[in-house]
């Protein structure tokens, strides 16, 4: 028996609008994200061949960083790679374990030193900002209501050499860096909103370009019982080619190479990230989390792997 249109017009509509709250309600793309298993190997260079570094010279030059910037970065990243073993470093694009290094970082911190003395080099917020210094603009006079001081190392590398962020302001450094106070809760949605809303009140406010973007790795502290805070731990430059492949430039650490990974997604990215950063389960700390510019990373998500980096 034949079932009449207006049998059938109701049938339809329900598996419509069921549908529809099915892809409404988590995103087709971020419930398949969510299942993928945890990255195993990451694809990156130390910026020392001549092929990676006319990559990223390229890069750079298309999302419109100055000459002088894309100079004084590749000027920073040469003096660090003639400071340490040759061995250390990669020849051209190499395949590793996400976490895996050449080199132990204690040995590369003393040969670093036995040449520098107590110039500690620069670190990834000092290189992001040189990078994106021309996308990002703060309050001329920035309120910062911030937390305990995170950036005490960061400035004495700027006392030594005031000209490292590239013709961006100290004043500017320190509103987009600054720790912040925060609610003490595990939940990341209201952190996200609580930097959202600190950084709008010290004036923070980026260039929207998709071709470079700024990918800032926030943790959540509580040094007493009475404190909670957020502050910056890792920050790096995400560079889009035309063909949509994304590259992330990092300085690892002040002691620590730079470096240029390639990723398929910003899954990737965030696996690449968040298995290094978050470690710490079983706290009454909330996750890491990833901005990109003044948003949450689309394509973030914890750590898929919880235990693993502390097995490796």
């Amino acid at each position: 028996m034949k079932k009449s249109f207006r049998q059938t017009v109701p049938f339809i509509c329900l598996c419509v609008i069921l549908i529809a709250f099915a892809f409404a309600g988590c995103g087709t793309n971020d419930a398949l994200t969510d299942r993928r298993p945890a990255l195993v190997k990451i694809e990156y260079s130390n910026i020392n061949d001549d092929d990676s570094r006319q990559l990223l010279r390229k890069l750079l030059s298309d999302a419109e960083v100055s000459e002088d910037r894309i100079q004084f970065f590749f000027s920073r990243v040469d003096s660090f790679n003639e400071n340490v073993r040759e061995e250390w470093l990669t020849t051209g694009f190499e395949e590793a374990k996400p976490l895996d290094t050449k080199y132990d970082p204690y040995e590369m911190q003393d040969t670093w030193m036995e040449k520098n003395g107590n110039f500690p080099g620069y670190n990834c917020r000092i290189t992001a900002m040189e990078l994106f210094g021309s996308f990002v603009s703060a309050g001329d006079e920035a309120q910062i209501d911030a937390g305990e001081d995170v950036l005490f190392m960061d400035e004495e590398a700027l006392k030594a050499d005031p000209g490292a962020l590239g013709g961006s302001s100290l004043t500017e450094f320190r509103a987009l860096y600054s720790s912040m106070k925060a609610e003490d809760t595990t939940d990341v949605q209201r952190h996200v909103q609580a930097v959202q809303e600190e950084w709008k009140s010290r004036g923070i406010a980026f260039r929207e370009d998709d071709r470079i973007r700024l990918i800032t790795v926030f943790f959540h502290d509580k040094p007493t019982d009475e404190v909670s805070m957020l502050f910056v731990g890792h920050v790096g430059v995400l560079l889009t080619a035309e063909d949509g492949t994304l590259y992330f430039v990092e300085k690892v650490a002040f002691q620590e190479p730079y470096r240029l990974l390639h990723f398929s997604d910003r899954t990737e990215l965030s696996d690449y990230l968040m298995g290094k950063y978050d470690v710490s389960w079983g706290q009454s700390t909330a996750h890491p989390f990833i901005m990109e510019n003044g948003k949450l990373m689309n394509g973030w998500r914890t750590n898929p792997d919880e235990g693993a980096s502390l097995s490796n």
